[in-house]
């Protein structure tokens, strides 16, 4: 590993343990070299190549848009595996500017390296469960790089699919998941005779591939639908509205089971989906009258003991967000004003806190220490203790903030005031138990 990456790569273990409530990986890599081409789909800009790359064993090189590599940026990104690819919509002759790009992925897989490339090419704004068409590059670098090699190699393109519960929220999850790999060795006589055909079919293959290993839910109309029922029945990759008796894996599979039936719905079944969205536009619109969510209906109404659960959670929490006040607002409160206002699109907000505070939140607590350590004389280790202990506080401190908040609001309401919409509830969710979802 070079220095930036294993700085990102050993950092980021105690960031994800603390933005991310669960994580799950499907069929994992089992070595950590090799020439393979990972191909991954997209739906959380910054955010996807950390998790990737933290998160699964395999060391990677990033193909990213060369657009972001400049005289100051080139060396950094250089440091953290970082190799650029030129896109048609960046203007310039990029065909010409990738053979020099393709040449060092060759050097790259050629040293027993990965590759890693998000296929989509684009992030949306906002965060939807779907893959978009996959671009054709991890083929042609492939071939062109068993080409430059006499084919004495193996290397091998595999799906990969990137599950978040919403990647926007802290506490939230991430699910990856692994398809069966293709190994470009094995049409070698096929490409020879035809390259654009086998290229176009294997990219064929390998959409359908990471299609399997994500929730593709493939029309708008439905994009909306899929998450409000998994929000109501609790089953699902919802963000907020969940069982947590269910595991992360069988809360995906729910959600990939939801998403073909309706990708798969009859005009019977169509109608049946029509009277159950106008039925939820109804009770959405009773929650926001109330000024609730769904999540804060079903904790200030249907969970049991919550309130009096909260308190005791709060307990715990508050000597942490007292010390969080020192050592974790002002870093925090900073970026979030910062990121908020430079950045236009919300999707780079969560990944770019993250890797600001990465280095922030260290910053200024060992500042805080140096200043601490010229009045309290303790052992080395009792301060490195105290440094890493900081991930726990920053936990603490965010949700004792998010418990009291919640708490707060759960005074203005009381079973009867939330009668009328938890009965809307209940009717919805018998319909839907109808239809078998």
């Amino acid at each position: 590993m070079r220095p930036l990456y294993f700085i990102f790569w050993f950092g980021l273990g105690f960031s994800f343990r603390l933005f991310f409530r669960r994580v799950k990986e499907v069929r994992p890599s089992k070595s950590r070299f090799g020439r393979t081409i990972f191909v991954s789909n997209h739906p959380s800009s910054f955010l996807d190549p950390l998790v990737v790359s933290r998160l699964r064993k395999p060391v990677v090189y990033f193909m990213t848009r060369s657009d972001v590599f400049n005289r100051f940026t080139r060396p950094l990104f250089w440091l953290a595996h970082m190799l650029p690819i030129y896109r048609q919509q960046d203007g310039g002759n990029s065909q010409e500017k990738n053979k020099k790009v393709f040449k060092k992925a060759t050097e790259t897989l050629s040293r027993n390296r990965n590759l890693l490339i998000f296929g989509e090419g684009i992030t949306d704004d906002v965060f939807e469960r779907r893959l978009k068409p996959i671009k054709k590059g991890a083929f042609r670098i492939g071939f062109t790089a068993l080409e430059d090699l006499d084919w004495k190699v193996e290397i091998r393109v595999q799906g990969i699919g990137l599950n978040y519960s919403n990647p926007g929220f802290l506490r939230s999850d991430v699910l990856l998941a692994a398809a069966e790999p293709i190994l470009l060795n094995d049409y070698k006589e096929a490409y020879l005779e035809n390259p654009s055909k086998v290229i176009t079919e294997l990219n064929r293959e390998l959409e359908q591939r990471m299609q399997d290993q994500i929730t593709h839910v493939q029309t708008n109309e439905h994009v909306v639908l899929h998450e409000q029922i998994m929000m109501l029945n609790r089953k699902g990759m919802h963000v907020a509205c969940y069982d947590p008796k269910l595991s992360l894996e069988e809360r995906w599979l729910y959600s990939q089971e939801l998403a073909a039936f309706l990708n798969s719905a009859t005009d019977t079944t169509s109608e049946q989906l029509s009277s159950i969205k106008a039925q939820l536009t109804s009770y959405l619109s009773s929650l926001e009258k109330m000024g609730l969510s769904e999540a804060e209906l079903y904790w200030f109404a249907l969970e049991k003991n919550w309130r009096i659960n909260t308190l005791i959670k709060m307990f715990i929490q508050l000597p942490l967000f007292l010390l969080g006040i020192l050592h974790i607002a002002l870093p925090t409160v900073l970026v979030k004003k910062f990121v908020e206002k430079k950045f236009k699109r919300r999707v780079f907000w969560s990944s770019t806190k993250m890797a600001m505070l990465l280095v922030l939140l260290p910053l200024w607590n060992l500042l805080i220490f140096n200043f601490a350590s010229a009045y309290v004389q303790i052992d080395i280790w009792c301060w490195v203790l105290l440094f890493v202990s900081l991930n726990f506080v920053a936990l603490g401190y965010y949700l004792f903030i998010k418990n009291a908040t919640l708490l707060s609001k759960s005074l203005r309401y009381n079973a009867q005031s939330l009668h009328s919409v938890v009965a809307q509830r209940t009717t919805i969710l018998q319909t839907l138990e109808t239809l078998d979802i």
